[in-house]
């Protein structure tokens, strides 16, 4: 029974495993993605250190006897590695080079249209484009979700202009459009352990789970580091196509692994049944 309890659990952790590796495949072109990495632990082992004297003779390994559960998976653990660099020459692209998130909001309202709330995310996907909004009363920066980009104290960024032909942002982030200086800044997040940010769909995350006290998010320009912004430009998925690849031939071989050993000791219990019988 132990060895279909450790085969059994080993194929859980493997079809988790497996759907982490279809993940990051299914976005290898998705803009500003970032992969996960499973990563699995063994489970609780038992130890059993009586034994008979003769089992200790001329022996070098540590005296008793280690009898594992299997395995299962640990976490997946968010790969912040940079991706590549695509220059689209759009003014709207905008790309971190560095550490950091984009915040961006959506305003919630009821079935009257009134507001009941703001939900806010950060992402790494600086895909934008330029929206005139009645709510706000001024051309926004929208992403293909609807949330709206922010500035450095998480407020949407207005361009108070009638017409927007022409859009600048420095790489330290500030906006000029039709050569006016709207006084708007892009902010760039950090978060000191992305791992504890969720990822709530559409290559967003949420920023609440990861603020579990104001040191963990904080912003980029006040904090000094080497964080740029670069407008025309989109950064892509840091997946790497051939490492997903061989990933996955691993979880099909220890799949197989596993199998094979829930055959055999399903084949050994019917032997054993069938002598007692």
């Amino acid at each position: 029974m132990q060895s279909l309890n450790i085969s059994s659990s080993a194929l859980r952790g493997i079809q988790l495993g497996l759907d982490n590796t279809a993940n990051n495949l299914a976005n290898v072109e998705t803009v500003g993605y970032k992969r996960r990495a499973a990563s699995f632990s063994e489970l609780l082992a038992d130890s059993f250190n009586k034994q008979p004297d003769t089992d200790t003779q001329n022996r070098t390994t540590p005296a008793g006897l280690r009898l594992g559960n299997g395995a299962a998976l640990n976490m997946t653990k968010l790969d912040m590695s940079p991706g590549n660099m695509k220059q689209t020459d759009e003014p709207t692209d905008l790309m971190i080079e560095g550490e950091g998130f984009f915040l961006v909001s959506r305003v919630i309202t009821d079935a009257t249209g009134a507001q009941v709330g703001e939900e806010f995310r950060f992402t790494r996907d600086g895909a934008f484009h330029l929206q005139e909004s009645e709510y706000h009363g001024a051309f926004v920066l929208v992403n293909s979700s609807g949330y709206v980009l922010t500035n450095e104290i998480g407020a949407p960024i207005l361009i108070p202009e009638d017409e927007v032909n022409e859009l600048t942002i420095s790489n330290d982030g500030f906006v000029t459009a039709n050569g006016n200086d709207t006084f708007e800044r892009v902010g760039i997040w950090k978060v000191d352990n992305p791992d504890q940010l969720q990822q709530v769909g559409n290559n967003l995350y949420d920023p609440a789970l990861g603020a579990q006290n104001p040191a963990d998010v904080y912003a980029a320009w006040e904090d000094g580091m080497a964080t740029a912004i670069r407008q025309g430009a989109l950064e892509t998925s840091n997946v790497n196509m051939q490492e997903e690849i061989s990933q996955l031939i691993n979880i099909q071989r220890a799949y197989q692994l596993n199998s094979r050993a829930i055959m055999i000791a399903d084949q050994m219990m019917g032997i054993a049944t069938s002598i007692r019988s």
